[in-house]
């Protein structure tokens, strides 16, 4: 069987955008506006790979006119960002791992996939698949059939983890088997029986 977890939230703590937002003197709000202009919504391009960080932060300058602060010369999401395990978690990855493929399905963006690396939170499944790799992201229904076309299983045979709702219910639709990451022990104890 393959079993996809998402790794912020569930493997290890999320990016807190509150702290860099504050740092850059807007509200998340403001922050997803920014983003999210007009006909071009280039964090999504961003979290696809599709832009590198220097671009990202450019447009975001550019795109800022009308807020009141002073552009953004560091790389925020790096600098804000020192990931922690999830020990039930890993440990349950570890565990299996011993009969089954094990892999990671993440959205992430490039600053925060080198965090990663630099961490080896990627190390511990048998491999990434990262939104900024693969060019795709959740809860598109491409990102779900990449890797289950590059496993080569099939959903009935593809369990997948995520604190997101609303990337649950698109693997859901696809037949995955699915669920809902709230903590650690529940997802050990749905789980342990695949051990």
């Amino acid at each position: 069987m393959l079993f996809i977890f998402d790794m912020g939230g569930v493997v290890t703590n999320t990016f807190e955008l509150d702290s860099m937002v504050k740092q850059i003197g807007i509200s998340k709000e403001d922050f997803w506006n920014i983003c999210k202009n007009g006909q071009r919504n280039f964090w999504d391009e961003f979290q696809k790979g599709l832009i590198g960080i220097n671009e990202f932060w450019t447009l975001f300058n550019e795109n800022s006119e009308k807020y009141n602060f002073k552009k953004v010369m560091h790389d925020y999401f790096r600098l804000n960002f020192n990931p922690v395990r999830k020990n039930l978690t890993v440990e349950m990855i570890q565990q299996l791992k011993q009969k089954h493929r094990v892999v990671c399905g993440t959205n992430t963006i490039q600053s925060h996939y080198e965090n990663h690396m630099e961490c080896g939170d990627y190390l511990i499944f048998n491999k990434t698949y990262a939104s900024n790799k693969i060019q795709a992201i959740k809860p598109d229904s491409d990102f779900f059939q990449l890797i289950m076309n590059a496993e080569g299983f099939l959903p009935s045979e593809t369990f997948f983890v995520d604190d997101k709702i609303e990337n649950c219910e698109a693997a859901k639709k696809l037949g995955i088997n699915t669920v809902h990451f709230i903590c650690e022990k529940d997802l050990y104890d749905e789980w342990k029986k695949y051990f």
